[in-house]
């Protein structure tokens, strides 16, 4: 981790993050909800880099993004239009 301090809008992409998820797990049952673990799994880290990502603590990337998006069906935008919109730029021939 790079130790630097977020900027707040990075930090508000994070909490975005968090709630979006919570709100996806609300209403599932137990074996159908999407951990921070299994981000973890999805990705290759560790559970606490998903962990600093959902804190706050490690600025979000197109990576996290798209994993979450695989994995829970929430939309990029729900979370951050900023990777959204890096997304769609990549997508571009």
């Amino acid at each position: 981790m790079s130790g630097r301090v977020l900027w707040i809008w990075e930090e508000d992409e994070c909490l975005a993050l968090r709630a979006a998820l919570a709100k996806h797990n609300a209403y599932r049952p137990m074996p159908e909800r999407i951990t921070q673990r299994r981000i973890a799994t999805e990705l290759g880290v560790t559970p606490a880099t998903i962990n600093a990502y959902f804190g706050g603590r490690r600025a979000l990337g197109i990576e996290v993004a798209l994993a979450v998006l695989k994995l829970t069906g929430i939309p990029v935008e729900q979370f951050s239009q900023r990777l959204a919109d890096e997304i769609r730029y990549k997508a571009c021939p």
